[in-house]
């Protein structure tokens, strides 16, 4: 009986012991296909077999530090940093899972914790080299240089040949003001390795914020000496052509980065390169072959999609995005580009759709929050916009786009830090063409246009084949009087881009004034053979139309811009005199009323019934009408200027008018008329330096505006200022001799002893 026993126990024994080599063998197969697919870059197959081994051995600190690994590779930076803590807690003794910790911690800003981590390292291997220049980094992060310089010095004592602790404390030293002990630090991590690429690009980079370009330049080079096929050397040369305008140089050592990387970042930093030359073509097939790519292919795409969207096939670009969505719904990056594809195709409440659900898909995104700021300023929140720039900011500090979507708000509003904002956006961003000319129109805004021209031209020397940089240039020089270099600079735009809107609009503003109508109207009909459903083109012909007095043609040309966008707010003023001009106000109506039975949100049309309603005079069916427009759509800027005008020019409901006026402002905010609802309302509402900068700014906008002229002359008689108020009451009159106000402009202009 107890033989029996003795051998049952055995059984037991054995039996466990064999279930646990058993489990033990299942993890290390687990990391050992991990492996495998991690140095194969399948990235994604590796992390499932690392979360295996992590579910047979929730304490397996090991698949915890690789997990981490992985997750650096794919640049997951919250995943990494939460899997490498909990490996350096699982393993408290092991510092290299302690310093990978230390050093993710780091990188996000945790300077404590990553002191904490280098202090546990140096506590029970105080000879650490590696721990010194992690206590050294997080110290600098603390703001305590002193400290961090002396851990640097002792990290190189103990290793005399680790070129990275010479490099820190170069920087350390360049921070503190000391350029020549600087140099000579960066020098001697080079001397301690002279195959280090790194301490190379650090020494030219030093070179570089110093304003030594030429040894900038010559450090690159010898860095690619060292290692040819170096991606970081290449792709900081490229970088430093680009910037330096010589951007043909750059595209030899682009190509060199991606042939070294065929799917993966390098081959989509060429073909950023070559859609900034506008060499789509090169483009397209670097793009296809990276998006097969487990890590990048996703961005691939969504550039495809881009590109889609910028050569004219809207539909195709979504489509293509809709492909990432398909793989992955809740992938951040592609539905905050979807809500940008949408906003740029004027579809913005299927665009506010996609920024949201890119919201709901991370909160704590912050491309998703840019994309909603971009929808809410093509919607005319911009209130709303510029908050959510700013959060965008708070959880990406260091992040050029929000900076550069600021400065354009606070360009498109006239506000007095435009220049500033731009300037310190482009500092952020110096490698952006967009931002740089976002900082040019805030110079000309600004009416700086010497500054202005001296920026282009080293836009110019970047960017020779950019069609946005031509046609800007010669917006300024149209400013300056140069009409035959605006000229020039407009042909080259339209040369590169033939539907270039600035481009047409300038060269068509330049044949009128030269008396040349019918060359600018055939020109405009010919790019609507080719583009005929180009809102901003049929604008531009409305105009040319209607300024040869064919007001029949002008009126089938808004109606179509109207057709492509309902929300294109300028048209409707204009279609409006038109109609006016030709006596056909009730047939209109008649017309837009129909319209407005057809369709199931007849926001356009309803609007264009109130104008005629308006223009008939007929305000209180007006007032009914644009009430029923704003309950359609409430961000309806049209409906709601000239309903607040109503309210305003009657005195009543003053606070509504005011409320809508501002709803208007932020819809149409460079509409001279707009301003003048929105000063006129602060006018009858007493507040005088409200209405004084409004109406000031309607007169930037628009010199020649009689009624602003004359409401802004109100506001000076009201201020006690005489001599300004005759001034504009006589200007008013000058530009509008027969209007409605001219009878009290001209009783006020005797009451003030003209």
């Amino acid at each position: 009986m107890r033989k029996t026993r003795f051998i049952s126990v055995c059984l037991c024994v054995v039996a466990v012991s064999a279930c646990t080599r058993s489990a033990e063998q299942a993890k290390r197969d687990y990391i050992e296909r991990g492996d495998k697919y991690a140095q194969a870059n399948n990235l994604d197959a590796a992390i499932i077999e690392y979360r295996n081994a992590i579910q047979r051995d929730p304490k397996f600190a090991e698949a915890y530090q690789k997990l981490a690994t992985t997750y650096v590779s794919r640049g997951d930076g919250p995943n990494a940093l939460r899997n490498a803590v909990t490996a350096a807690d699982l393993s408290p003794d092991s510092p290299d899972a302690q310093l990978q910790a230390g050093n993710l911690l780091l990188v996000a800003g945790k300077f404590d914790d990553a002191k904490a981590r280098a202090e546990k390292v140096l506590a029970k291997s105080p000879q650490s080299a590696r721990a010194r220049v992690l206590l050294a980094s997080a110290m600098a992060g603390l703001k305590d240089v002193d400290t961090a310089v002396k851990e640097l010095e002792e990290a190189i004592r103990l290793d005399p040949k680790q070129a990275a602790a010479y490099a820190s404390l170069a920087v350390l030293k360049a921070g503190q003001g000391d350029r020549a002990a600087a140099e000579k630090t960066f020098q001697q991590a080079i001397a301690a390795d002279p195959t280090s690429v790194s301490a190379r690009l650090a020494l030219a980079q030093f070179y570089w914020v110093s304003g030594r370009t030429a040894d900038a330049e010559a450090g690159m080079k010898e860095a690619i000496k060292v290692a040819p096929s170096d991606q970081r050397a290449n792709g900081l040369l490229s970088v430093f052509y680009q910037l330096t305008g010589r951007a043909a140089e750059a595209e030899p050592y682009l190509r060199t980065a991606a042939e070294a990387e065929p799917t993966g970042a390098a081959t989509i930093r060429l073909a950023d390169y070559y859609v900034a030359q506008n060499r789509h073509e090169a483009a397209t097939p670097l793009l296809n072959r990276a998006k097969t790519d487990g890590k990048y292919g996703p961005i691939a795409s969504i550039r495809l999609a881009e590109l889609a969207q910028l050569d004219g096939r809207p539909d195709e670009a979504i489509s293509i995005v809709d492909g990432v969505l398909k793989a992955d719904p809740k992938n951040v990056m592609a539905l905050s580009a979807k809500a940008d594809l949408l906003r740029r195709q004027r579809k913005l409440d299927d665009a506010s759709k996609a920024a949201d659900a890119a919201i709901a898909a991370d909160r704590m995104s912050p491309s998703a929050k840019l994309a909603r700021g971009r929808v809410l300023v093509a919607q005319g929140h911009l209130a709303e916009a510029e908050q959510a720039f700013k959060e965008t900011l708070q959880l990406s500090p260091r992040a050029a786009a929000p900076q550069v979507e600021l400065a354009r708000l606070h360009v498109q509003t006239g506000a007095s830090d435009s220049v500033e904002l731009a300037t310190k956006a482009a500092k952020a961003d110096p490698g952006s063409l967009s931002t740089r000319l976002t900082l040019v129109r805030a110079l000309a805004q600004k009416r700086d246009y010497a500054e202005a021209q001296e920026t282009l031209k080293v836009l110019l020397k970047a960017a020779p084949e950019s069609p946005a940089v031509h046609a800007l240039m010669g917006t300024v020089l149209m400013k300056t009087g140069d009409t035959a270099g605006a000229r020039a600079e407009y042909d080259k735009a339209l040369e590169r881009d033939p539907l270039q809107l600035e481009a047409i609009e300038g060269l068509t503003s330049l044949d009128f004034k030269a008396q040349h109508g019918p060359a600018a109207i055939a020109r405009l009909e010919s790019l609507l053979e080719r583009a005929p459903r180009n809102a901003g083109v049929l604008m531009l012909s409305a105009a040319a139309y209607a300024s040869v007095k064919d007001l029949p043609r002008a009126e089938q040309s808004l109606l179509k811009a109207l057709e492509v966008d309902p929300g294109l707010m300028p048209a409707y003023g204009t279609l409006g005199r038109i109609y006016l001009v030709q006596n056909k106000l009730d047939a209109a109506k008649a017309q837009f009323e129909k319209m407005v039975a057809a369709q199931e949100k007849p926001v356009a049309a309803l609007t264009m019934v109130g104008m005629i309603e308006q223009m008939q005079s007929r305000l209180p069916e007006a007032e009914q009408t644009f009430q029923k427009v704003l309950r359609l759509d409430p961000r309806a800027g049209v409906a709601a200027n000239n309903l607040a005008w109503i309210y305003a020019e009657r005195g009543a409901n003053l606070d509504t008018a005011l409320q809508l006026a501002q709803a208007a402002k932020a819809a149409m905010p460079d509409q001279p008329q707009v301003n003048d609802t929105l000063g006129w309302v602060y006018f009858k509402k007493d507040m005088l330096p409200m209405a004084l900068s409004t109406l000031q700014h309607t007169l930037e906008l628009d010199s020649n505006n009689g009624p602003a002229s004359y409401h802004l002359a109100l506001v000076y008689e009201k201020s006690g200022n005489r001599a300004e108020a005759k001034r504009l009451l006589q200007q008013s009159l000058k530009l509008n001799p027969s209007a409605d106000f001219s009878a009290d402009a001209k009783r006020r202009l005797e009451t003030l002893g003209s």
